[in-house]
């Protein structure tokens, strides 16, 4: 407790500088009540506090208390379900490899749009503000922004997923031990496993029926039931928080060859869907910036690169012997620029500290960090592998590449193909398909470079996918290195699903290898070039014969110009053309 004669005989000694021995009488009244005021303002503060925490626990864990037998049916209900989610989203991080104890202490930074909870004095009152804001990570940027919809966004392995995946484990953790019927539940959703049926509408009917075949896919007739009782229940009241997944890799975006019509089609679906009549649920949408649904205005929660002090954290928790460590810290100085932008990236920054945990020197290029990985991979399990499955690592690896490259290269397939269809696209591309090819697809997910997605009722219907589109890409990648007429320049060059492919090319590749895609380059440039430039004189001739105002020329050819397809950084070229 505070000495108060202490505390008075310091504020006479404080008045006594000011005012000398001669301290005026109204002095020490004035100042009493004002402490008195502070006090009955702090008293105040003090209780409403802790009423707004009383009302929070009388909502949590009182009011349940009093609820009919019915109510308390659903309470236990819905805990069981969020138990349910929180099973489910740990066995998918079982199958990856991915703890979630990592991430947390490492949680992805984003740069948030859109209106945001703020700190307010006053308990019971609620501020909000809208703002570009950085966020320190992403499950907070979620808890304090008020927006409906949100569109999350990240380069490959920046993140995304295991960000999604994180947010939703702790939502359902904290949902599993609440008896309020209110709780808000995650509902993750992988988009890459969305195939619509011939003939079916892109729309919000659709877009809820795949939810549910998601939620239903293990065959439990309580989660059944639930979700027949609750869902559209849920939705009215909004108590799901829906977090889709992967928007990238819808199938149909995929294969799209003109992708900005499907990609306004699914993202107008979804949109429909979390703001149709009765639907008060908030959405996340998480995508790769390319491809990805930027069209509709949703606040945008873009997840920022690895800063060099958050690469220190992630390369100290790596647990490389301290010599190693400051020697890749020292050489990421000096790194080559691919090298070096690459190492804000976590999964690459990740599969680094392992190429050099295992003693191989610093890369040149990140194709060779994805190559030490896969073969430490292999190495590590071959043992494994040759008693369990009875296979040797070359047919292994042999056949993953074949895969991934099928999946690639079938327009047909998306990422999530089921295995008599990834067989089939095998037999077409001419590709040796192995007798033990479902023994082989098991040893994969064994290893945890793939997983199966859904849960078929047979072992042909098995959904197969790679543990991250990085692998598929680096051993679709290895099959064009070893013959580079299976794809043609032209796919190379503008083909969005080649797009890594040709990188690696260029970065590994002889010119003589190169010369002939280097030669479609040129005629694609060449040919771009014309047309614009054939065009440019009778458009900028007809706008000016309707505008008298010729300052209007330039920022018509910027904005107005009606550009080809396919065209990328078209204003830089413009304005080298004008």
């Amino acid at each position: 407790m505070p000495d108060f004669s202490q505390i008075i005989q310091g504020i006479r000694t404080i008045l006594q500088l000011i005012f000398g021995n001669n301290v005026p009488k109204w002095v020490f009244p004035f100042i009493g009540w004002l402490l008195l005021i502070a006090v009955a303002l702090c008293a105040l503060w003090g209780t409403l506090l802790v009423l707004s925490k009383i009302r929070e626990l009388w909502a949590q864990n009182f009011w349940p208390l009093f609820y009919n037998r019915e109510q308390r049916q659903r309470s236990l209900h819905r805990m069981y379900f969020a138990d349910y989610i929180e099973s489910e989203l740990e066995r998918l991080g079982r199958q990856e490899e991915w703890k979630d104890y990592r991430f947390t202490e490492l949680e992805a930074e984003v740069e948030a749009e859109g209106q945001r909870k703020i700190f307010s004095f006053i308990p019971f009152l609620q501020h909000t503000r809208s703002s570009l804001r950085r966020e320190k990570s992403l499950s907070k940027a979620l808890a304090l922004s008020q927006e409906r919809l949100i569109l999350v966004e990240g380069e490959p392995g920046s993140g995304k997923s295991i960000a999604l995946r994180h947010v939703a484990q702790k939502m359902a953790r904290c949902a599993k031990s609440s008896r309020s019927t209110k709780s808000i539940i995650p509902i993750y959703v992988n988009l890459k496993e969305l195939e619509r049926p011939n003939g079916e509408a892109i729309d919000r009917n659709l877009i809820e029926i795949f939810i549910l075949e998601s939620l239903k896919r293990i065959k439990d007739r309580d989660i059944d039931k639930f979700l027949d009782d609750e869902f559209k229940l849920g939705i009215e009241n909004g108590t799901w928080f829906f977090l889709f997944d992967s928007f990238d890799e819808i199938p149909e975006v995929l294969s799209s060859t003109e992708a900005d019509a499907t990609i306004r089609s699914y993202g107008d679906a979804i949109n429909d869907f979390l703001h149709s009549m009765n639907n008060r649920c908030r959405g996340v949408v998480a995508s790769r910036q390319f491809r990805g649904p930027k069209y509709f205005g949703w606040p945008r929660f873009v997840i920022l690169s690895l800063s060099k002090s958050r690469q220190w954290q992630l390369i100290h928790k790596a647990n490389l012997k301290r010599e190693i460590e400051n020697e890749l810290v020292g050489q990421l100085e000096t790194a080559s620029n691919e090298i070096h932008s690459m190492a804000s990236n976590p999964l690459f920054l990740n599969l680094l500290c392992e190429h050099v945990k295992d003693g191989y020197p610093f890369p040149s290029t990140t194709h060779v960090v994805f190559e030490t990985y896969v073969q430490s991979r292999f190495r590590r399990d071959e043992k494994r592998i040759q008693k369990r499955f009875s296979l040797d690592i070359p047919q292994l690896r042999s056949a993953a590449e074949n895969i991934a490259f099928c999946m690639v290269a079938d327009n047909d397939l998306g990422l999530s193909p089921r295995r008599e269809e990834l067989k089939w696209s095998m037999q077409r591309f001419e590709m040796n398909v192995d007798d033990k090819f479902d023994t082989i697809l098991d040893a994969l997910e064994f290893m945890k470079l793939a997983r199966s997605e859904g849960e078929g009722n047979t072992q042909c219907s098995k959904k197969f996918t790679f543990a991250h589109r990085r692998f598929q890409e680096y051993f679709a990648t290895c099959v064009v290195l070893r013959d580079t007429s299976l794809v043609s320049p032209f796919q190379l060059l503008t083909d969005a699903r080649w797009r890594e492919t040709a990188v690696v090319m260029c970065q590994t590749q002889s010119i003589s290898v190169l010369a002939p895609m280097l030669e479609q380059a040129d005629q694609l440039v060449s040919l771009l070039c014309s047309t614009v430039l054939s065009d440019i004189d009778s458009v900028v001739k007809k706008v000016l014969d309707e505008r008298q105002d010729t300052s209007t020329e330039q920022r018509f050819i910027l904005d107005e110009f009606p550009w080809p397809p396919r065209l990328m950084s078209y204003r830089l070229l413009c304005s080298v053309a004008v």
